[in-house]
């Protein structure tokens, strides 16, 4: 294509920039644009973040089940420090600070 004139090319090379000029718009701000990318990425991110911990958690959880259903030591412990139990053949001694009195 071979443009003739001055005026002809200059409207040419403004409808061309002008649409190069759309064209980039759209790449960056529209649907599915840069600025959605790196949204997607960011919340991408946190949610792996997220998963990590739930693992972590549910790990933590299993391990702890574990011990329940087989460490009667475990069992034992938690009663005493979270229930305030004793166990058979065991006496508590209740000591008071003068202050207290």
């Amino acid at each position: 294509m071979v443009i003739k004139t001055a005026k002809n090319r200059k409207s040419f090379l403004i409808i061309f920039g002008a649409a190069i000029l759309v064209i980039t718009l759209f790449a960056v701000v529209g649907e599915n644009g840069l600025i959605d990318a790196y949204r997607f990425k960011k919340e991408r991110d946190r949610i792996s973040l997220l998963n990590r911990t739930v693992e972590e958690e549910n790990k933590r959880l299993a391990d702890e089940i574990n011990l329940l259903k087989t460490d009667r030591n475990y069992i034992s412990r938690l009663a005493r420090n979270d229930l305030g139990m004793v166990g058979k053949n065991e006496v508590v001694y209740r000591i008071e600070k003068a202050e207290d009195r």
